[in-house]
């Protein structure tokens, strides 16, 4: 799975070297990811906050009506069987979170980006996200 995944990212790199768009699509889970991670002070690593974006940005798209909520299941299912957190934990504060959404890479102008899923393995780079939905996705559990 592991060279899989290498393969599938050097080919996208290879066709968009200096992330002018195809390239965005690599940053699924990471926006949430890199919050969850930058307000736990890095005690949560990389890859279980990114685990942990991929589940929200899962129900993001259900909430945008990008994606259903079987599709979103499936990826939530999937990360768990790898033993991968699927939640924020309750310990986080929500508005710590929010705060370092505004300070990503992906922000540009105070408008988030988030990279969401619309089926498995397709997904849309957007910043048509309301606030009301990303509360709600912070806040659930």
């Amino acid at each position: 799975m592991i060279a899989r995944c290498c393969e599938i990212k050097a080919r996208v790199v290879e066709q968009d070297e200096r992330e002018g768009g195809l390239r965005r699509i690599l940053n699924f889970g990471h926006t949430i990811g890199h919050a969850v991670e930058a307000a736990s002070n890095f005690q949560i690593i990389h890859g279980l906050a990114v685990a942990i974006g991929m589940c929200a940005a899962a129900d993001l798209a259900v909430r945008t009506g990008l994606l259903g909520k079987d599709e979103a299941r499936e990826i939530r299912d999937l990360i768990a069987a790898y033993g991968m957190p699927t939640t924020i934990p309750p310990e986080l504060g929500r508005e710590e979170i929010k705060k370092f959404l505004l300070t990503d890479k992906k922000t540009v102008g105070g408008r988030v980006f988030f990279v969401l899923p619309t089926g498995i393995g397709e997904v849309v780079v957007t910043d048509q996200v309301r606030p009301a939905d990303v509360d709600a996705v912070l806040n659930s559990d």
